[in-house]
């Protein structure tokens, strides 16, 4: 049943734009119809009712009047004289004051007194019960009348005269149609909306066939043009906005190949141009570009000078009437504004693309001004079309790159052994980070560093020795290639020292004793190590200065632990030895160890405010929940994005541990 109600209403989604319309114009129609029937309908009910209170109530009235006439003339009831009276008017009607004004009688008439005991009654239907006395409270003090849907029966009642002398209370049933012409009102409502539904589906149906007839086929050739026939064409039916369209349609279609061949020779050049780095081929090229493509008989190629910011032509052809570089307003004006600039007739020029004569496009390499191609007059002096005008404007941007492009080769060839040489050791640095981290049992751990230069003096490294599992972080002071080379040696020192010791603050002592005497005096290292027992669920902590290890509980409490320590190669070696320590902390399912560089706490926002520890802080609390690597891409972003596009001053690099079971 629910799937049958899904579908239905679905229906009107799958339905055609124009059969849309049509059940649009139904259910408007619908609820229209409905809503003046309905109107009618009340406005007929209450007509009825009004009529018939209005004849029973005037079968009150002259029963009324006769009742009280016989009381006042008998000086009381005569009962016999009443029933005659009542049985002559009402079981055998004739042409008198009843018959002509009322249309119907009563089934039961009963006439109280104040005690609400029966003086008279007449019963004309022998189906309706007999009538008793009643209360003297409940006798109708008040004429009412009252309709009982169910039999079709009103009931009216009432005091026979009004006043403190009346002789008696009357209360009479007198049947009525009014739920049959209920019905009748009904059925001609409903024949009446179901013949105005018709008469509008029927309409829609045609109006829609008809105003359907050139959508399709303006349909039909739009699927021809995308199988690859670009020449078809619709015949235009109409003047209306669907007739507009037509031929429009029509005007893409017959342009479509002029704009084709634009395009294939534009994809052409663009080839020919962006793969040519010698910059003497280059500009030949774009000057034969630009000439055939504008078809005009002049051009002039400028370069902007990086020293004095003026105008030099590097290729010209046509032009030699033109004014010298400095005298070219137009071209000047291009490259100030950084936009096309028109020269139309009677010498006026602007941005505007209405009526061109000539142009000059800047060429533009990001922020970069490159230079201007001014182009001349067509050959067969017509105007610039729109067309021709956006495709040079495009071959213009493609140009600005191929130029940029040209002369940054040319910059990279007397750089070239230099960058490869910084690749190189970008590529020895990259392989002295782990790839991926260790499988520890029970736990997840994940790192990355990204340097600010092309090799960072950041270090992070993942060590698994007999049952025990190392995390190292550490930072050289400065950055750049110095950096990077003093971290190789400490990093092939703690390598080496692993296979002797275990203890993490002996590593780190022995490190600081081979690396102390070589280091410059303003060069230094922060280091921090963890000894992760996967079984026990212990870690033991050194920091040699390094930046406090963030321990996250699994209920949210975060602690900073900072062992006491300094930098490796900042004091005497027996110095450093008295103020390493070690600490040791239980490790629980669902805890969060954070080792990070100061490039994540000192990141700063345009404002010159630093990332800091309690945004850091906030934020594990935040993610703890997450896993390791998920944990270190939601810090990654968080930092970039606070940095707000700045350029990176420190290397960063993260190290995450989590306990999974």
């Amino acid at each position: 049943m629910n799937n049958f109600w899904i579908r239905l209403f679905k229906l009107p989604l799958k339905l055609g734009f124009f059969q849309k319309i049509s059940v649009h114009i139904v259910l408007v129609t619908l609820l229209t119809g409905i809503v003046v029937t309905a109107a009618a309908a009340y406005q007929y009910r209450r007509a009825i009712y009004e009529l018939e209170y209005s004849s029973v109530s005037l079968v009150f009235g002259y029963t009324a009047s006769y009742l009280t006439a016989h009381y006042r003339n008998n000086d009381g009831y005569i009962l016999r004289s009443i029933d005659y009276g009542m049985r002559q008017r009402f079981q055998q009607p004739r042409d008198n004051d009843f018959s002509r004004d009322t249309t119907h009688l009563p089934r039961q008439l009963v006439l109280y007194d104040r005690d609400g005991e029966i003086i008279y009654e007449l019963r004309i239907d022998d189906t309706i019960p007999v009538a008793t006395a009643i209360a003297p409270h409940e006798l109708p003090q008040n004429f009412a009348v009252v309709h009982q849907h169910d039999e079709d029966l009103i009931i009216v009642s009432g005091p026979v005269l009004r006043g403190d002398d009346h002789p008696g209370f009357l209360v009479m049933h007198i049947p009525t149609t009014i739920r049959a012409q209920l019905r009748q009102l009904l059925l001609q409502s409903s024949l009446v909306l179901i013949a105005v539904l018709a008469i509008t589906i029927l309409m829609s149906l045609l109006f829609t066939k008809h105003a359907l007839l050139p959508i399709r086929a303006l349909t039909s050739a739009a699927r021809a043009v995308h199988r690859g026939d670009p020449f078809s064409s619709v015949p235009v039916m109409t003047d209306d906005e669907v007739g507009e369209l037509t031929q429009t349609f029509n005007d893409l279609t017959r342009s479509m190949d002029h704009r084709m061949d634009f395009m294939h020779r534009m994809q052409e050049w663009t080839v020919r141009i962006g793969r040519q780095l010698d910059t003497k081929r280059l500009f030949e090229l774009l000057g034969e570009m630009f000439e055939r493509m504008s078809t005009a008989e002049s051009y002039r190629l400028y370069l902007q000078n990086n020293v004095t910011g003026e105008l030099d032509i590097r290729l010209e052809y046509g032009s030699k009437d033109w004014p010298a570089p400095e005298q070219d307003s137009l071209a000047k004006m291009a490259l100030k504004e950084r936009w096309t600039m028109y020269l139309k007739s009677g010498g006026i020029s602007d941005n505007e693309p209405t009526d061109v004569l000539e142009l000059a496009i800047p060429l533009l390499s990001g922020k970069n001004r490159v230079g201007v191609i001014r182009i001349g007059r067509r050959s067969d002096r017509a105007l610039y079309d729109d067309d021709t005008l956006t495709i040079l404007q495009t071959l213009a941007q493609h140009a600005s790159v191929a130029i940029d492009n040209a002369s940054l080769y040319e910059r990279l060839a007397a750089q070239e052994r230099m960058a490869q040489e910084m690749t190189l050791a970008r590529q020895i640095q990259q392989s002295m980070l782990p790839k991926e981290p260790p499988p520890i049992p029970n736990y997840e751990v994940f790192g990355g560093s990204a340097a600010a230069l092309e090799v960072g003096g950041d270090y992070f490294d993942y060590i698994t020795q007999d049952r025990f599992s190392y995390l190292l972080i550490g930072d050289v002071s400065g950055k750049g290639v110095p950096a990077a080379l003093i971290m190789s040696i400490v990093r092939a020192l703690i390598h080496t020292y692993l296979e002797f010791e275990t203890a993490p603050r002996q590593i780190l002592q022995r490190v600081n004793r081979s690396v102390t005497a070589d280091l410059d005096p303003e060069m230094f290292v922060t280091m921090t190590m963890l000894q992760l027992d996967p079984v026990a669920h212990r870690l033991v902590i050194a920091r040699a200065g390094h930046e406090p290890v963030f321990v996250v509980r699994h209920d949210g409490e975060v602690a900073r632990l900072s062992p006491a320590g300094t930098a490796l190669g900042m004091l005497e070696v027996e110095e450093f030895d008295g103020l390493l320590k070690e600490t040791a902390r239980n490790i629980e399912i669902d805890d969060v160890i954070l080792l990070y560089t100061d490039g994540i706490t000192e990141a700063q926002n345009s404002a010159q405010e630093e990332f800091g520890y309690e945004r850091l802080e906030k934020l594990l609390k935040q993610h703890r929940h997450l896993s390791a690597k998920e944990l270190y891409a939601v810090i990654l972003n968080e930092v970039t994005a606070f940095s707000s596009g700045l350029a990176q001053l420190d290397d960063i690099t993260l190290l995450i541990l989590k306990r999974t079971v």
